[in-house]
């Protein structure tokens, strides 16, 4: 029997701290319950929904709508318009063939051809002043012509005056215009610059009157020239 109460068994003392834990936490809880029925409600709102709200997911959980990427559409550039003769032009240019090098026989004849014209102008200018040299020919002939006959016109005339003044100066000189007819007769005689002697004037213009018919030559040409002639009288050469 003394071993019997001297025996102890393990498992006595945890049971015991288990039994003094639980009675803590249940006191705590009491404690804790009464503390909390002595406090008010605290005061909280409600808010009626007809319906339930939609609840957005987050972003990085909300699928992402694919995007479709247009076509690309190159920018359309509008150039200016061309006038319609430019566009003719330029069409023309491009159309436009060079044409073939000439051949050896086609060289041959383009330098005939050019000497041929060459020796036309030469003969052309060649014969323009063989007429030019003509012309002053003729006209110095006519010229020397006229002037003879003109010489012997004045000399019948002087021939022909009568009552010289004594006292004329040597160089004294009447000059006349004088309408002639065919065949060499006088029409009309004018004083047009007196000698400065009335005598000397009024004795020189009987003697054209006196001279007629005046001395003309036999080409009917020239004796147009000789219509209206302007003679100088002169008492003597």
């Amino acid at each position: 029997m003394s071993h019997a109460l001297n025996y102890q068994d393990p498992y006595r003392v945890p049971a015991g701290l288990l039994a003094l834990v639980v009675h803590a936490v249940f006191i705590g809880l009491l404690v804790l319950g009464v503390r909390w029925q002595s406090h008010p409600p605290e005061e909280f709102s409600v808010e009626l929904w007809d319906s339930f709200p939609v609840i957005a997911p987050p972003l990085e959980q909300m699928p992402v709508p694919a995007v479709e990427t247009p076509p690309s559409v190159e920018p359309k550039v509008e150039l200016p318009q061309e006038k319609s003769a430019d566009i003719e032009l330029r069409e023309k240019k491009i159309s436009k063939v060079e044409p073939a090098k000439p051949t050896a026989k086609e060289l041959k004849e383009r330098k005939q051809a050019e000497e041929q014209r060459l020796l036309e102008e030469y003969a052309e200018k060649r014969r323009q002043a063989l007429q030019e040299t003509m012309r002053a020919e003729i006209a110095a002939a006519t010229s020397a012509e006229v002037g003879r006959y003109q010489d012997m016109i004045r000399s019948k005339i002087r021939r022909n005056i009568v009552g010289i003044p004594p006292n004329l100066p040597a160089d004294a000189k009447a000059e006349f215009k004088v309408t002639v007819l065919p065949g060499g007769m006088v029409m009309d005689v004018q004083l047009v610059k007196s000698s400065g002697n009335r005598a000397y004037d009024d004795a020189a213009e009987r003697a054209i009157y006196k001279a007629q018919p005046l001395p003309l030559p036999t080409d009917v040409g020239l004796q147009k020239l000789f219509r209206e002639l302007r003679l100088m009288i002169k008492p003597q050469e």
